[in-house]
């Protein structure tokens, strides 16, 4: 848990700073925005990827027990917040694969028009398009009664997304906010990146030479027909009747920009993203020290020792739990996690006691620091 908490902290960074410049570059076009809210998501997620540690300094610990003894104060209970977070994140996930397969049912049972990766079918209201090699666009029954030019219009919109591989961003941006759903700003991002590859692929089609009036209208002629969200993972023309009045406005300002985000553009928001990933490991290593970067390294002043379990026992389970972990100014270990996993009863017993140890901090010019450590902890039946 701490690793996720660490990583939403600077996700709270990024994310704050990809709405800043959005917000600054509102008069900008819908691509270079999108651009920047997906160089924010995946930022977001390298935040997971572990940083390099510097070298820790090693304890550590052997548990001796009896093989027909008893245990006692066994750690079993899985902690409150990781049993909150899990459940946020099953029901999220489930409700994804629930609605790709709902997607797949749709998608079976409709009609193949001769148009390569069209069908139609009368199960959804707004037209959508989903996948990743295949890509297919799925049009609502009620398109094939509609002018020559509606039609066109919808084709060339679906197509933009199609082009612009939005369906596969926007799943990544779903898992993300499965993973931190407990976060608000990953949220908002997930709902612009959406609301923005709405207006990219709007920009397409006029683009093509579709005048704003007559695009504004068609889009109206649909969102009449759409009650209520459609409830598949696609990308959808209209998701929310509400929601078009922004989009509305944007088709008919002639001074909004339209074009596509130049190479330059693109390069600088990689680049920005890239040096803020950068910028985000040096202040999180930079607080951390290897043992050779202090002259007084920890000391354990006390320890609680773990014990054995009793499904450990009986299955006579031996062997080492490695764990890292930062050990603090104030003498605490913090960050606590498991590098070599033995048994999740006997990792989690481990954890428990190491939690409890207090140590004399590490020194550097005489000030407390947070120093790097591992304890090897070896469990052993007599």
């Amino acid at each position: 848990m701490n690793l996720l908490f660490e990583a939403a902290a600077r996700a709270t960074v990024v994310l704050g700073l990809a709405w800043l410049a959005t917000t600054l570059l509102r008069h900008a076009s819908a691509d270079i925005r999108g651009r920047i809210w997906r160089a924010a998501l995946t930022a977001t997620a390298l935040l997971f990827l572990p940083i390099p540690t510097p070298e820790p300094f090693r304890i550590s610990s052997t548990v001796l027990a009896n093989a027909s003894a008893t245990s006692s104060n066994v750690v079993s209970a899985i902690p409150f917040l990781v049993v909150i977070w899990t459940t946020g994140l099953a029901v999220l996930l489930a409700r994804l694969g629930v609605r790709v397969a709902a997607l797949i049912g749709i998608t079976r049972s409709a009609a193949t028009l001769p148009d390569d990766g069209v069908r139609v079918t009368s199960a959804i209201a707004t037209p959508m398009t989903w996948g990743a090699l295949r890509p297919v666009i799925l049009l609502p029954d009620y398109v094939l009664d509609l002018p020559l030019a509606t039609r066109t219009a919808i084709l060339r919109h679906e197509r933009a997304h199609i082009e612009r591989h939005d369906w596969l961003r926007q799943i990544f941006a779903e898992c993300l906010t499965a993973v931190l759903w407990f976060h608000p700003l990953v949220w908002l991002a997930a709902a612009r990146l959406r609301s923005e590859a709405e207006h990219a692929a709007d920009d397409f089609v006029l683009a093509d030479g579709t005048t704003a009036s007559s695009y504004a209208r068609q889009l109206l002629e649909i969102a009449r027909r759409v009650k209520q969200p459609p409830l598949h993972a696609a990308v959808a023309m209209i998701r929310r009747p509400r929601d078009l009045e922004s989009r509305i406005a944007a088709i008919v300002d002639s001074s909004r920009a339209r074009a596509q985000a130049s190479r330059q553009a693109r390069l600088t928001v990689l680049l920005t993203a890239a040096s803020l990933l950068l910028f985000l490991a040096a202040c999180q290593s930079a607080r951390l020290y290897k043992v050779a970067q202090v002259q007084t390294p920890p000391k354990v002043v006390t320890k609680v020792e773990p014990n054995y379990t009793d499904d450990a026992r009986n299955a006579k389970v031996e062997g080492q739990v490695v764990l890292s972990l930062e050990v603090t100014p104030q003498g605490q270990g913090k960050n606590i996690r498991v590098t070599k996993s033995l048994d999740k009863g006997l990792d989690r017993q481990a954890i428990a006691a190491i939690e409890k140890w207090s140590f004399a901090p590490g020194l550097k010019d005489g000030k407390p620091v947070r120093v790097a450590a591992t304890i090897e902890v070896n469990f052993r039946l007599r």
